[in-house]
């Protein structure tokens, strides 16, 4: 399979798997009588789109079909290549470029779901993935697992989230319609963040 075509397939499985997610988000919600704005789902597909772009052309997400053509050639799946001292070789561009990176996650998140509209989650959530795109990275031959880009990833989390907090008041009116209520609701609603990350890394990695 050619990189267009899994990249295409990688996004419409997403796009198929949360537009089911959103329909079951929409009988809960009737159900909850907590109606979810469409404005939300257009959010929730943007944010799709980003992990997606991120995973597939930016980090070097691992895929099903580099690990088939590593066992075919007799080569180890397993290629850790580590720096677990910060910084030692200065502040690189590529560092930079992480921080602009992982802005739009620290952005969408309280923009999509109530919870992160307090700073720790938001941060804490921007730690656990860049902690898991660095731990994929051991699985991929051409990359290496960094504290530095686990550092700035986590800042530009932190900076996207600053971004939002700065436009929220402005755009009022359209940050009330985007963002769900995840406390004292039904667990597919409480889990909606987490699923969205399950869904992109499980079609990066197929495809």
């Amino acid at each position: 399979m050619s990189y267009a075509k899994s990249f295409i397939y990688s996004i419409l499985t997403s796009f198929i798997l949360i537009f089911v997610l959103n329909l079951f988000l929409k009988k809960t919600s009737t159900d909850y009588k907590k109606k979810i704005n469409w404005q939300h789902y257009f959010f929730g597909y943007l944010f799709m789109l980003y992990l997606i772009l991120s995973l597939k052309e930016v980090v070097g997400f691992p895929s099903l079909s580099e690990w088939q053509r590593l066992a075919v050639l007799n080569k180890p799946i397993f290629n850790p290549e580590l720096n677990l001292v910060p910084f030692k070789d200065g502040l690189e561009i590529s560092a930079i470029l992480n921080i602009i990176f992982f802005m739009p996650f620290g952005f969408l998140l309280p923009t999509l779901w109530r919870k992160f509209r307090s700073f720790l989650p938001t941060l804490g959530y921007g730690l656990i993935f860049s902690f898991i795109i660095e731990l994929s990275q051991l699985f991929v031959s051409y990359r290496a697992s960094d504290i530095n880009d686990l550092i700035m990833n986590t800042l530009g989390t932190a900076l996207g989230w600053i971004v939002f907090s700065l436009l929220r008041f402005p755009f009022r009116k359209l940050t009330e319609k985007t963002a769900v209520q995840t406390y004292n609701t039904a667990a597919i609603i409480k889990f909606e963040p987490y699923v969205y990350i399950l869904i992109v890394l499980t079609s990066a990695f197929i495809f």
